[in-house]
């Protein structure tokens, strides 16, 4: 067992980060090979140029949870078409807790249609953080995500100017500040 290995054993559900539009494909290659996953899937109301379908979507675009033995199986999972790689959060694969698993799955069967899915609150744009780290530390700032990159900006109101900077995670405090 190397260093990076955890000691806990035993079967937890994981994230895998697939390929874009590939969720569905590789939940059936997941169930072929026997590895227990769950994709969650939503209905949404898709137009056609001549109708309406109801249509079944992944709830969460190119994420899908299996329940392996991580150090075991991993690699089991990431040579199936369509898997790219394992989310980890601060260097250890991040897991999902089976109560989690079971309170979606129990949103999922009440009312599909009417479920929105957004990203994390903490990133949302107005967000005020305050940095914990770096040049700005101390600094309470408004969040701005674009395309793919958080970035936090200080209002300059006096001159009707705003300057952005783009910040690591790691040097944000999430916490909801009160203004």
């Amino acid at each position: 067992m190397s260093e990076n290995e955890p000691t806990n054993e035993g079967k937890f559900w994981y994230i895998v980060y697939t390929l874009p539009r590939a969720e569905k494909k590789l939940a059936q290659h997941l169930r072929k090979y026997k590895v227990d996953s769950y994709l969650p899937l939503i209905t949404e109301r898709k137009k056609w140029s001549d109708r309406f379908r109801m249509i079944d979507t992944p709830c969460f675009k190119s994420y899908l949870f299996v329940h392996i033995d991580f150090w075991k199986e991993r690699m089991k999972v990431l040579q199936l078409p369509g898997s790219h790689h394992f989310v980890f959060d601060k260097g250890v694969p991040a897991t999902v807790t089976i109560e989690e698993i079971e309170e979606l799955r129990n949103i999922l069967k009440i009312r599909t249609e009417s479920i929105e899915v957004r990203e994390n609150e903490a990133l949302q744009k107005g967000k005020f953080v305050k940095v914990i780290s770096g040049p700005l530390a101390g600094k309470i700032l408004e969040i701005e995500k674009r395309k793919n990159k958080v970035a936090v900006f200080l209002r300059f109101s006096a001159m009707n100017q705003v300057v952005i900077t783009e910040m690591k995670i790691e040097d944000i405090e999430w916490e909801e500040l009160k203004l």
